[in-house]
């Protein structure tokens, strides 16, 4: 790695450990108009969820007006740390596409010891620690969200267009996500 990237990779570190830490002032601060959504804490781990792409009346996924419902999935069967995650149909008995809220994470319910982890634009398992590529923002339960990166609007865990069978999840541009009508996630 260049001396060039590994300071430029350093400087976006530092930029997300600083949008942390004023988050979580933000959020520590009482009677201020401008509070950050909260992130929700009161789901438990034994309350898991699908995630599934956000469909509305009026959207057109592959020639087809109807929805297709699908869902984040590990790639690998048992969630291994270093597993890279996927769409599929959605499944609610499949427990390769049960996530829980685990204060700013999301944590695997088929191998409970891993988290998504943005690493540049791809999304990995990995163990899950304090680590600020394992904080996402505005997870909620009651309406669609974009799963982005606190303090950073552009980029979108998504897979960028109208979506099907296998396609990888990966970050990217949330304004392409917008215009394939992929941008947003539902708990499901």
């Amino acid at each position: 790695m260049t001396l060039k990237r590994l300071l430029h990779r350093l400087v976006a570190q530092l930029h997300i450990a600083l949008v942390l830490i004023a988050y979580n002032a933000a959020a520590s601060t009482d009677g201020s108009n401008h509070k950050p959504k909260k992130v929700d804490k009161r789901r438990k781990l034994d309350s898991h969820f699908n995630m599934k792409i956000f469909w509305k009346q009026g959207y057109r996924w592959q020639g087809r007006s109807s929805e297709k419902k699908w869902c984040m999935v590990c790639k690998t069967s048992r969630c291994l740390k270093g597993s890279g995650l996927k769409i599929d149909k959605c499944d609610r008995d499949d427990s390769r596409q049960h996530f829980y809220f685990d204060d700013g994470r999301i944590r695997s319910r088929r191998n409970t010891s891993v988290c998504l982890e943005r690493r540049g634009r791809s999304i990995m398992l990995d163990n899950c620690d304090r680590s600020i590529n394992q904080v996402w923002d505005t997870l909620r339960k009651d309406q669609p969200f974009q799963l982005k990166i606190p303090g950073n609007s552009a980029k979108c865990a998504s897979q960028h267009h109208h979506p099907k069978q296998g396609e990888k999840v990966y970050m990217t541009s949330c304004k392409r996500s917008v215009r394939a009508d992929s941008d947003k996630w539902v708990v499901y």
